[in-house]
């Protein structure tokens, strides 16, 4: 058993660091082709925040572990919504943002909500068993290229209707010249590129390419190491311990992958940037429950009777919460009373899924 849980640490730390490295190299390389902030943002830096979930799920496909790669994306996305979302409303009340409510969180909602209907075969198709076969994985695929080409078809017009908004100058990207409540998944994405495109420079000897690529390449081999020992330890955890590989996804790997968005976005609140930490977590829930389960199901199709109603009801219902809170506030925020809620939410499926076993 400790070999298995050195395996699983060891694994999500050389995932966590592998998506940092890929992602600064892959900026760093985009930046010198002159490709925008807004593109980089919705690209290159989306995916490289999902880059963990995605390695994992689609290597458990692989190996013939479908419930570890369902089991890992709507664990992560419960986590993300409830409980780091909440602890921020707690810790610091933040507005949501027009755009976020008009436009991402009823795009997170149908996310959430189409990975439901897909993955939910025994209540919407009679099925004796819940898989999501290729059919539904390429539905998703359609949804999220939909998603990517809306979100930069949107931006973009955004930034022809307020000059504001350009690489040049005062940008929504640069969280000191506007209101912190003004950013929505696009902007937030954006600011994420700019930093790691000043990581890329200063750590990567100013101006030489070849190690933009070395950063790149070294991140995609612990990427690939990486998740082959997520998905050994986990199921070597799951024998042991006498857990479904489902449950082990739902609570271990995938609370495992998604705590650096905990300490990350909690600090984030914590410096008056929740508006950033939330668009990006909303944005990497909808690549996570539209990208990575569709890729995935392209593999091999995602069998996991263990994963049912109360947990794609609970993300869904999560989903729902995010985009209903502000429009009931007066401040259109999510504020310590919705906070209190998506957190006593999140221990109670916990209990629940501990009982279940």
């Amino acid at each position: 058993m400790i070999q298995d849980i050195v395996y699983l640490v060891l694994g999500l730390a050389l995932l966590v660091v592998g998506a940092n490295y890929v992602t600064d190299g892959a900026v760093a390389v985009a930046r010198r082709f002159n490709v925008s902030n807004l593109i980089i943002g919705l690209t290159v830096v989306a995916l490289g925040s999902t880059m963990p979930d995605i390695v994992v799920c689609v290597e458990s496909a692989f190996q013939d572990k479908p419930a570890l790669a369902m089991g890992e994306v709507i664990g992560a996305n419960i986590f993300d919504l409830l409980l780091v979302v909440g602890i921020m409303g707690i810790v610091r009340p933040f507005k949501v943002s027009g755009i976020m409510r008009s436009q991402d969180l009823p795009i997170l909602f149908i996310a959430s909500f189409a990975l439901w209907i897909a993955g939910d075969s025994v209540l919407f198709d009679g099925a004796h068993h819940n898989v999501i076969n290729r059919s539904a994985g390429i539905m998703l695929i359609l949804i999220f290229v939909f998603y990517m080409w809306f979100m930069i078809l949107s931006s973009k017009n955004q930034q022809a209707i307020d000059p504001d908004d350009s690489d040049d100058g005062a940008s929504s990207t640069d969280v000191s010249a506007k209101p912190d409540e003004n950013v929505g998944i696009s902007s937030a994405h954006a600011v994420r590129s700019e930093r790691s495109a000043l990581k890329a420079e200063i750590a990567t000897l100013k101006g030489k390419h070849w190690f933009s690529w070395v950063m790149i390449i070294g991140g995609l081999g612990a990427l690939v190491v990486g998740g082959n020992w997520v998905v050994d330890g986990a199921s070597g955890l799951a024998l042991k311990v006498g857990m479904s590989q489902a449950m082990v996804a739902l609570t271990v790997v995938a609370i495992g992958n998604a705590l650096p968005d905990l300490v990350t976005s909690v600090t984030a609140t914590v410096k008056g940037a929740s508006g950033i930490a939330f668009g990006n977590i909303v944005g990497s829930c909808i690549i996570n429950a539209l990208l990575t389960i569709g890729l995935s199901a392209l593999v091999i199709p995602l069998k996991a009777d263990s994963i049912g109603f109360v947990d794609f009801i609970t993300l869904a219902g999560g989903a729902a919460l995010l985009w209903i809170f502000p429009m009931l506030s007066k401040k259109r925020n999510i504020g310590r009373s919705g906070g209190i809620i998506l957190v006593t939410l999140y221990v109670a499926y916990m209990t629940f899924t501990a009982i279940r076993g």
